[in-house]
């Protein structure tokens, strides 16, 4: 489309045209700075900075999706395996520990622990 616009004008000039039209253009405004930063001088350099850009973000895009995804399932997992409630060896009732039973301990058990 430049050589249309501008058909006299030299190679490095269409050529550079050509590479600020492309940097206008691109819709990413992160990857359209960083490109334009670069100062390019052909059009090949500033597509292929700009295509090598995009695939870093999005496989950084991949991996922080695939983050997430492992902390919400970690999150998942830690509040639906709660701790089973403690019960007491001597008695089996829920909430204490058998040197902590109200209940005497029987005759029973009081050899077993001797």
């Amino acid at each position: 489309m430049v050589n249309l616009a501008y058909p006299t004008a030299p190679a490095e000039v269409i050529e550079q045209l050509s590479v600020s039209n492309f940097v206008d253009r691109l819709r990413d405004p992160e990857i359209s700075q960083l490109v334009r930063l670069a100062r390019h001088k052909t059009i090949s350099e500033a597509l292929a900075q700009a295509l090598e850009i995009e695939a870093a973000k999005q496989a950084s895009r991949g991996q922080t999706k695939f983050l997430q995804k492992l902390t919400n399932e970690q999150e998942t997992e830690n509040s639906t395996n709660k701790r089973r409630p403690i019960r007491c060896w001597t008695c089996g009732v829920e909430g204490h520990v058998k040197s902590r039973c109200p209940q005497p301990p029987t005759e029973q058990n009081q050899g077993n622990a001797n």
